[in-house]
């Protein structure tokens, strides 16, 4: 087995790893639920032989799922971050070049970047936030959000590798996309705000606020104000006098 390789991360970004990976755990564990609440419901028969078949292949490979996701996800947090180099069959792929990919690779990549984006939009304050302390570990800046290896197109790539794992059905893999997207999408703002809220903890300063968040800046505010309350007093004197 080859080592973890999320050490060579600065420790809070080691943390944050570990917080988005008990977050897609949790998903999975509703999912599991969900899918059995949902076949419930369906007055469709076809619909809900459908999710009851989704829900007994995560159930009985939940394990699978995870370890699938864990390692996709450190992989490719440690590409983004530039601590490994891709092998030479593993480059990215550029979009002029789809044509000599195969089409399930294609659709895992869209599916990913729908699921960033949808993310993206519901957590658009706790992704700024996020964002700043991780250029600020890994100096870059604060507005190249693209660079931030935990942005959550990161994490839709390894839920898809994680789903791909549990099933080879293509009606099932649907059925998982749909559900463990909807299940993790609704814990990652609550997740990234807890990130944020540890790296705060770890004394981690944001990029790009720290001017408004130290000392001395408010130091030079009350010296500026006094000095002007100074000058006032002064001239009052002198034409006392």
């Amino acid at each position: 087995m080859k080592p973890n390789p999320v050490h060579r991360l600065p420790a809070p970004l080691e943390s944050a790893v570990q917080t988005l990976k008990l977050a897609a755990r949790s998903a999975v564990e509703r999912t599991i639920e969900s899918l059995g609440l949902a076949a419930l419901a369906s007055n469709n028969v076809f619909q809900r032989d459908g999710l009851l078949g989704a829900q007994f292949e995560l159930n009985r490979k939940s394990a699978v799922f995870v370890l699938t996701f864990n390692d996709a996800f450190d992989e490719r947090v440690m590409r983004e971050a530039g601590g490994v180099a891709l092998p030479a069959d593993a480059q990215p792929t550029s979009w002029d070049a789809l044509s000599l990919v195969a089409d399930h690779e294609v659709e895992a990549q869209i599916s990913a970047e729908r699921f960033g984006m949808e993310v993206a939009h519901a957590c658009e304050w706790e992704l700024r936030e996020f964002n700043a302390f991780v250029a600020a570990l890994l100096d870059y800046s604060g507005s190249e959000k693209e660079r931030n290896p935990l942005r959550p197109e990161i994490v839709g790539h390894a839920m898809i590798r994680g789903i791909e794992a549990t099933s080879e059905r293509a009606e099932v893999r649907k059925v998982l996309a749909q559900e463990i997207s909807r299940s993790l999408g609704s814990v990652l703002r609550a997740t990234y705000a807890e990130m944020v809220a540890d790296m705060r903890n770890a004394g981690v300063q944001p990029l790009g606020l720290s001017v408004r968040t130290t000392g001395p800046r408010s130091a030079g505010v009350g010296a500026g104000a006094l000095d002007t309350h100074s000058r006032a007093s002064s001239l009052g004197d002198s034409h006392s006098g």
